[in-house]
């Protein structure tokens, strides 16, 4: 949580000295130039449609898990027509895309603060001990949990990509980042605590659902119904920024010249149409990985060396800060202890991927080389 709050406020500087569509790349431009800037672009736009399919897979088979055993074929359909649907939402513009995603933050934070707040008043503080139950050292622990832990913080950087669209930009996004940060932390932490100290440690080793196992200790009776659609609230939640997010990041790097110029259109709501379309069509076919258990192994695969990407564009967006602070005249002792700290603990968190990810990293990099000399050479850059 405290290196994810230390990233929030290297996003929200570079936020609020560069408010513009498009996010992460827009950064990277302003430092390094238009060649690096399209590799920022090109691997968070994968990542985020590829992500989305998790998302996707997740909300459904919550919610098939409530009315039992539904066939592939018909998980398929609903999960494509999820995608379907909540691109529709995002047609209709930010503040509609926006609206929908107040209401399942609110439905979603609801219970998963009050459980675990209620559940502060039956903490039995001998389940936290041994403070680490593994055969490894506690360093070597850590290192094992921290990149899958921050697959729960990834998107704090999604405030910067609308941009321009947000009503005063310079105040508001570095604001929702920081926020957003912290909100999401609290989330996690009281959560984390309260199942730890409520559900035995032994149960909890075995739990597929601890939120539900906890609300069953405290209350009696069958909760995992209601926790099945608290998750799948989570996950369409989530699935509707992250669709919010990619078809921006795509039409921002068009109108910067990256991507190709039909990312551009807009809908007369000012949603980016082709961004948003061409996007959730990308997702469907990795939402398919799931249909059966050979292919969802390759597609539990995709999401690992998604992480791994996003890790390698945060160090990028690092090293932005730092190029745009100095260049500025703005590299304050404060400012370069925020960078520093971020960038050791991008680094650390990254150390804990393995080298098959960071290779496969670098091979959806270099796949996006082909469209990057597309457009140099339509802009007879060569």
């Amino acid at each position: 949580s405290i290196g994810a709050v230390f990233l929030s406020f290297v996003f929200s500087a570079l936020s609020a000295r560069r408010p513009k569509t498009g996010g992460p790349h827009t950064y990277v431009e302003d430092a390094f130039g238009k060649t690096a800037a399209f590799y920022v672009a090109w691997g968070y736009w994968v990542l985020s449609w590829v992500s989305n399919a998790a998302l996707v897979v997740g909300a459904i088979g919550y919610t098939s898990s409530i009315f039992g055993g539904i066939s592939p074929f018909a998980t398929f359909l609903l999960e494509a027509g999820l995608i379907i649907g909540i691109a529709g939402i995002n047609l209709y513009g930010l503040q509609i895309a926006g609206r929908f995603e107040f209401i399942i933050t609110v439905l979603k934070l609801i219970p998963l603060v009050a459980v675990p707040a209620i559940a502060l008043f039956y903490i039995k503080f001998e389940n936290f001990v041994p403070f680490n139950g593994s055969t490894v050292s506690d360093f070597s622990a850590i290192n094992a949990t921290a990149l899958l832990t921050l697959w729960a913080f990834i998107g704090l950087e999604t405030g910067t990509v609308p941009g321009t669209d947000v009503e005063n930009p310079k105040k508001n996004i570095p604001r929702g980042i920081l926020i957003g940060t912290l909100i999401a932390a609290f989330v996690y932490i009281i959560g984390t605590v309260a199942i730890m100290g409520v559900v035995p440690r032994a149960e909890l080793l075995q739990s597929k659902a601890p939120y539900a196992d906890l609300a069953t200790l405290l209350f009696g009776g069958y909760w995992g119904i209601p926790v099945a659609i608290v998750a799948a609230i989570c996950c369409i939640g989530a699935l509707n920024g992250w669709t919010m997010v990619v078809g921006r990041i795509a039409f921002g790097a068009a109108n910067d010249g990256l991507f190709p110029a039909i990312f551009k259109g807009t809908t007369k709501d000012g949603a980016p149409f082709w961004g948003i379309i061409i996007s959730s069509l990308c997702s469907i076919p990795f939402v398919a990985l799931s249909m059966s258990e050979s292919l969802l192994k390759q597609f539990n695969f995709i999401i690992d060396f998604s992480l791994t990407l996003v890790l390698v564009i945060y160090l990028a967006c690092i090293a932005a800060y730092f190029t745009i602070l100095k260049r500025d005249q703005k590299l304050t002792v404060k400012a370069m202890f925020v960078g520093g700290i971020s960038l050791v603990f991008s680094l650390w968190t990254l150390w804990g991927a393995s080298p098959v990810m960071l290779m496969w990293s670098f091979v959806i990099l270099l796949a996006g080389v082909p469209v990057l000399l597309w457009q140099k050479r339509g802009q007879g850059a060569i």
